[in-house]
């Protein structure tokens, strides 16, 4: 089966979403308060950002079609593995993916291990998406701390590599201050 079907569709809705977001705004800047949104897990249950407060969260928008995005999910994983019991929280937002019913044999497939969410436009709007995938590094305060916009082949090491240094900085200052 060739690949060639899936490549214009995945490109046309990058390019779209890529267009109203640029048109928004380029995308959240660092230093500005993260939205708030709701949204379903993949049980039906409502989820609230403000679950998250005070903590380190690694917001990832995905999508279950997107290369890149599946790509990187054994990193959120590892992040995951390792931060989880420190005050890091990583949630995946599936966008533009279909119900939790057609998200849930992506999570089992790729064995993720942190929350993932079913995502929809308004996220992508609120978030100013220009790219799949597109992750936020958001501090206790709320924050915005940093941006990444994909991640081309070879590059998942040096993503990873900076979140992990991103987030032990935060971890290390937030013991340091507790003592």
């Amino acid at each position: 089966m060739s690949r060639r079907p899936l490549i214009f569709p995945t490109l046309l809705v990058t390019f779209l979403t890529w267009s109203v977001a640029s048109a928004a705004g380029q995308g959240l800047s660092v230093g500005t308060p993260a939205p708030d949104f709701k949204l379903r897990d993949l049980n039906g249950k409502e989820f609230k950002s403000s679950q998250l407060k005070a903590s380190i969260v690694v917001l990832d928008l995905w999508a279950t079609w997107c290369e890149p995005c599946v790509a990187d999910i054994p990193i959120f994983n590892r992040l995951h593995e390792k931060f989880a019991n420190r005050g890091v929280k990583i949630v995946g937002v599936a966008v533009q993916s279909g119900w939790a019913n057609d998200i849930k044999p992506h999570v089992a497939r790729h064995a993720i291990e942190y929350t993932v969410l079913v995502g929809n436009e308004k996220i992508v709007e609120m978030y100013r998406m220009i790219g799949f995938p597109t992750t936020y590094l958001i501090g206790k305060d709320g924050k915005i701390l940093k941006k990444y916009i994909g991640t081309a082949p070879d590059t998942e090491a040096e993503k990873e590599a900076d979140l992990n240094h991103e987030i032990e900085m935060l971890v290390d200052r937030g013991s340091l201050r507790a003592k």
